[in-house]
């Protein structure tokens, strides 16, 4: 063997162990990486489904139903107001005519002392409204939001339901860290199968 293959197989053998080291680095290091992104992700995210949250709870006090998308939502934010309740207990006097008596009976009794802005309620004067439209790092794809009734127990009530997909929030880096994301998953506030107001992360 002459020295010039004898180099040449040197060469080789030190670009693999190269190779080879820098694989297993990646294989001990890309989850711990994916983590610390996908923390850093589901935190914006989370924070911002909140808001929305929020908003839609402000929104059912005003019309008795939560906005069935995000351009209420937002138009909601950026010209709503939200009425100032005063709310009292109190007792007035009333004849039962099953006791043939005068009774009293407790009541609660509510004033508007006037309206205020929903921006400068829930936020300040400089929130942006459209903000709400979209995901975090998902590169301008919006909320997906749906509004409607459910019936528990024969009583009607107002449901709503804000999801943000993993492949939205992790769309840049799927071909990465794949092996690590669920795809069929989504963080989600509301549901439209129950009458709930939490998120499916807590």
């Amino acid at each position: 063997m002459n020295s010039t293959t004898s180099t040449l197989i040197k060469i080789g053998l030190f670009l693999l162990i190269v190779f080879l080291g820098y694989r297993l680095y990646s294989i001990i290091l890309d989850p711990i990486n994916y983590e610390k992104l996908k923390e850093r992700r589901y935190t914006a995210v989370k924070s911002k489904l909140e808001q929305i949250r929020d908003i839609q709870k402000a929104y059912r006090t005003e019309y008795s139903e939560f906005a069935a998308d995000l351009n209420a939502v937002i138009a909601f934010v950026d010209t709503g107001k939200i009425a100032r309740v005063e709310r009292k207990d109190s007792t007035f006097m009333y004849y039962n005519e099953t006791y043939q008596q005068e009774m009293e009976k407790d009541t609660i009794v509510k004033k508007i002392l006037g309206y205020e802005s929903v921006k400068l309620k829930l936020f300040n004067a400089d929130f942006d409204p459209e903000s709400l439209r979209y995901i975090p790092f998902s590169n301008n794809k919006e909320f997906d939001l749906k509004a409607g009734k459910l019936e528990v127990n024969d009583v009607v009530v107002p449901v709503f339901e804000a999801k943000a997909s993993n492949t939205a929030i992790f769309h840049d880096v799927l071909n990465k860290y794949g092996q690590y994301i669920d795809e069929e998953y989504a963080l989600q506030v509301g549901d439209m199968n129950e009458p709930t107001l939490s998120g499916n992360w807590r």
